[in-house]
């Protein structure tokens, strides 16, 4: 197994590089629409914000080129340690310090890095800073496809569920999305779960919070996607390489918590990180807010006791005529009581967005995992 450790450019105080404390070791193994309204009372916001700063952005590339004046050099990797060796990659400068505050502290001191405009990250993978400088130029992990499928069925957007084409769409779509994930699949179209786990440290290691955000959303839409969550290799990598409080985890433990993941735990004949393990089962026992914020209630009264149901969060059966809240896309039904334990629920419930009842769906991805100021569009 190859191992890296967190570096910094050297001769960079950590005064000029405001870099958040993370893990020291990073190891890789071979397995739209509006933001919803904003409520201060609700919990939501206080935990999915818990890092935010205003994000820098990344240079429009169509009208910024033309500005660019300088290429910087970034050695990654080490020539000393075996099988690692080191890459020397030339970066736009410009482009460089707009979207990492870790680059622009090291490029623009007056230190070593600052006056020779090299910066060395000796315990960086180039793997990994490769798909970096692909997100760096691109804005994306993924690879356009050639044809877009509206041109091919003729009308714009998917077609209606009763359409007599509506299942073989899908199945093309579900295709071109597996071409455009390249190598973010492996040969059998399993997401590579470790590669996106190494990148998210990365970037959380050079503060570039628009890449941190884009990795937790394509993790979501891969396991979506495939019907899959991370191995049990993924999970040391998670816990050993991850700082304690990342949106990366709580996203992680949620894929567990809230997908028919019980065989796979219990018969996976690798060990799961023990820490996992033990937040999944506190997850478990005692479900945070997400687990109504998931759901897109609308008002509901149980008109007798055939067409009651028990309330999902306390299991007390629902008294007819007696007005309580029901997801108007899985159906299930809850108490004014248990709306009431997690405070005004105004401000996070989405009763306009039937996508599914995950708390990665929808805009509940930006407000429950996305790390950017409150006033920042989600990019």
């Amino acid at each position: 197994m190859a191992m890296a450790f967190a570096g910094q450019p050297i001769a960079v105080p950590v005064t000029e590089i405001p870099s958040p404390a993370v893990s020291d070791s990073s190891l890789s193994t071979q397995q739209g629409p509006e933001p919803a309204q904003q409520n201060t009372h609700s919990p939501v916001q206080t935990r999915s914000r818990s890092r935010a700063r205003r994000s820098p952005d990344r240079l429009p590339l169509r009208t910024a080129f033309k500005n660019f004046s300088a290429c910087v050099e970034i050695l990654v990797g080490d020539d000393t340690e075996k099988g690692r060796g080191q890459t020397k990659y030339l970066v736009h400068k410009e482009l460089l310090t707009s979207a990492s505050p870790f680059f622009a502290a090291a490029l623009n001191s007056t230190f070593a890095e600052g006056m020779e405009q090299v910066v060395r990250l000796p315990e960086e993978k180039p793997d990994s800073f490769e798909w970096f400088l692909q997100w760096l130029y691109t804005g994306s992990l993924t690879t356009p496809h050639n044809t877009p499928l509206d041109a091919h069925w003729g009308f714009v957007g998917h077609p209606p569920f009763d359409h007599p084409l509506h299942n073989n769409y899908v199945r093309l779509q579900s295709e071109a999305m597996a071409r455009s994930d390249g190598d973010l699949r492996n040969h059998q179209g399993s997401p590579k779960y470790f590669l996106l786990i190494d990148l998210y440290a990365l970037s959380d290691r050079l503060l570039t919070v628009p890449l941190s955000n884009l990795i937790l959303s394509t993790i979501a839409r891969l396991s979506e996607a495939t019907n899959s969550v991370p191995t049990p290799s993924d999970t040391w990598l998670l816990y050993d390489n991850i700082r304690d409080n990342s949106s990366l985890r709580t996203l992680i433990l949620d894929l567990f918590a809230y997908k028919k993941t019980d065989k796979l735990l219990e018969t996976h004949k690798d060990e799961w990180h023990p820490k996992f393990l033990r937040e999944l089962v506190v997850k478990l026992k005692r479900p945070g807010p997400e687990a109504i914020e998931r759901h897109s209630l609308v008002a509901w009264r149980p008109r007798s006791w055939s067409s009651t149901k028990a309330c999902e969060g306390c299991k007390d059966m629902l008294k007819p005529n007696i007005s309580a809240d029901k997801c108007c896309s899985c159906d299930k039904a809850f108490c004014g009581s248990c709306l009431r334990r997690h405070g005004d629920t105004s401000g996070w419930t989405l009763p306009h967005d039937t996508s599914g009842c995950k708390p990665w769906f929808g805009r509940a991805m930006c407000v429950r995992y996305h790390e950017h100021a409150e006033d920042e569009a989600c990019q």
